[in-house]
């Protein structure tokens, strides 16, 4: 053994390990266990390590340095070698000035990054493909395009831009925007529809580009270049007198063939041919240039009532028109003319989906004009009008109390309450004979009282009382005598201020709640009381009376389903002959 190698006696075993081959080894300086090839990757776990050690550690084990954001200068520099296209420069690079648009600031951005690296100056052909948008921005004018073409057929002055992405290339957007760019840069979607705005402006003359209450909402889908349009309704408000019956108020579809067309209704698809809402529709469809029209009143009438006095308000609306603005003193005179005297229209103007709501949810006073006729009433029907009726499950019209959501929730009053408790049925009130083989099944004892009852003879065999129970038949009806003139003129009068008490009645059952509602009769006049050519009464006078009253059935009783009636006030039986809206106090 040499000197040398006595004086280093390590440097055999160093020299062992070094042959074995640098970067095959397991064996790691920093660990005293057995040494693996991950704890390599890790960093040096010291409790006297600060956060900047550790930073650096962690630097070191990836090899991988951190890019800063942008707008530092090698944020924008690692955004340019990525292939980033102009406008998403400006748009994220955190250096746009006021008085430039985001091309003009990533160009900008652009060459301070060549001016000071010159090989990234053709990256671009390199790169061809923006990470940010997918060459989107330069597309913006073929976009614009594809709008105005599509906006072409329409009349508007307020339009709203929107684009539909694919979720995944809005997801990675964000995704590298929030990692390279500038805090607080826009996002892709509102960039480029700023952009597409920016463009489409210098070509619609008269036409604002709007965030909110647009005519027309174009929604462009950038992966198919497809343009969507939402085209807003147009809404006009007027009032309508119907002056013939048998119109109902809006389009009534055939029971039969529910509009398809069928022979029972020729083909229109129509119960009645005739409809207000047609009668105003039909003919400003076509000025409109729309595809479709809704009808919107302030409460409606029986299709046998007319509608009088100043009209009942309206608002119809026109779906996706063509043509915004018409000539509305001259189509409201070619409506009427083109009616013939069924319907007048009249204080046409232009008006807004609010006030579709605001009629709809008017509670509008109403005055009626009713004519009927005195018929004799028995006391088994007046017993039936007169008959309890259950007032737990009412619907208190409660109007202007509360909140609006409130006041628009309880309007109908059938959500809320708890009607697992059924209302009861009309009291049927009749006497009927026993039929021949109840009679055979009764003791003569029952026989001759029942005999004795009808005031029949009760001598006999038990088939002679069957045979003469029989031959007899129901008890005649005691009918009350007609009213005077004078009591019937009182209980008129006396009408006014009396709340009523309406369950719904039969010939609407079918499609409202089953509720008993309580209404007002505010006031009574103009009575007149007549003798037709048949000898009988006619009566004839106007109520006025809250919102949603059924005045039919504050005449007639409807059964016992309103209380009180002028039928079991009077008692005497009324038939209607006619009902008209005499005016409608709102507006």
């Amino acid at each position: 053994m040499s000197d040398k190698e006595q004086e280093d006696p390590d440097e055999e075993d160093w020299m062992k390990y070094a042959n074995a081959g640098f970067g095959q080894t397991d064996y790691s300086l920093w660990d005293d266990g057995e040494a693996t090839t991950e704890n390599v990757a890790q960093p040096v776990d010291d409790g006297d390590m600060d956060d900047g050690d550790m930073e650096d550690a962690a630097q070191l084990s990836t090899h991988i340095e951190e890019i800063p954001r942008a707008p530092s200068p090698a944020g924008h520099k690692h955004l340019v070698r990525i292939g980033t296209c102009d406008h998403c420069l400006g748009r994220i690079g955190g250096k746009k000035m006021f008085d430039q648009t985001i091309q003009q600031a990533g160009e900008n951005i652009r060459i301070s990054i060549i001016r000071g690296d010159s090989h990234l100056e053709k990256i671009r052909d390199e790169n061809p493909l923006c990470p940010f948008c997918e060459n989107l921005y330069q597309e913006s004018g073929l976009l614009a395009d594809i709008i105005f073409d599509s906006l072409k057929p329409y009349e508007l002055k307020r339009v709203q831009l929107g684009a539909r992405f694919p979720k995944d290339q809005i997801e990675n957007e964000e995704e590298i925007r929030k990692r390279f760019g500038a805090g607080g840069s826009d996002a892709l979607k509102p960039g480029l529809v700023a952009e597409i705005a920016k463009n489409l402006s210098n070509r619609l003359e008269g036409v604002k580009i709007v965030s909110d209450k647009p005519q027309i909402v174009a929604l462009i889908d950038v992966l198919t270049l497809t343009v969507e349009l939402d085209i807003r309704s147009v809404y006009i408000y007027g009032r309508y007198q119907k002056l013939e019956r048998g119109i109902p108020q809006t389009r009534w579809p055939c029971r039969a063939c529910k509009g398809r067309g069928c022979k029972r209704c020729n083909e229109t698809g129509l119960q009645y041919l005739k409809s207000v809402q047609d009668l105003i529709g039909n003919p400003l469809i076509e000025r409109f240039g729309a595809v479709e029209h809704s009808f919107h009143g302030m409460g409606r009438e029986d299709i046998d009532v007319r509608c009088m006095g100043s009209g009942r308000p309206f608002v119809i609306e026109f779906k996706a028109p063509r043509t915004r603005t018409i000539d509305l003193v001259q189509a409201m005179a070619d409506l009427n003319e083109a009616a013939q005297g069924s319907v007048i229209i009249t204080s046409m103007r232009e008006s807004n989906r609010s006030e579709v709501v605001r009629i709809k949810e008017t509670p509008a006073e109403k005055s009626y004009s009713i004519r009927f006729k005195l018929v004799p009433l028995s006391e088994d029907e007046f017993a039936v009008l007169t008959a309890p009726v259950d007032l737990t499950h009412i619907d208190v019209q409660e109007r202007g109390k509360g909140k609006k959501n409130k006041r628009r929730k309880n309007r109908r009053g059938d959500k809320d309450d708890d009607h697992t408790k059924p209302l009861p049925s009309v009291i049927e009130i009749e006497k009927v004979a026993p039929s021949e083989d109840e009679l055979l099944a009764m003791k003569k004892g029952e026989l001759v009282e029942l005999a004795t009852s009808l005031s029949l003879l009760k001598t006999g065999t038990k088939a002679v009382l069957v045979e003469r129970i029989m031959q007899a038949g129901p008890p005649a009806p005691e009918y009350f005598e007609l009213p005077t003139d004078e009591f019937i003129r009182n209980v008129v009068d006396n009408l006014a201020g009396v709340k009523l008490a309406q369950r719904t009645p039969e010939r609407v059952a079918h499609r409202r709640a089953d509720l008993i509602r309580r209404r007002v009769v505010y006031e009574t006049n103009s009575l007149v009381i007549e003798t037709n050519e048949k000898g009988e009464r006619e009566i004839e006078f106007t109520l006025r009376c809250e919102s949603g009253t059924y005045v039919k059935e504050t005449i007639h009783g409807d059964s016992g389903r309103t209380q009180p009636s002028i039928s079991s006030l009077i008692k005497a039986k009324c038939d209607v002959i006619w009902l008209d809206v005499a005016d409608i106090h709102a507006d």
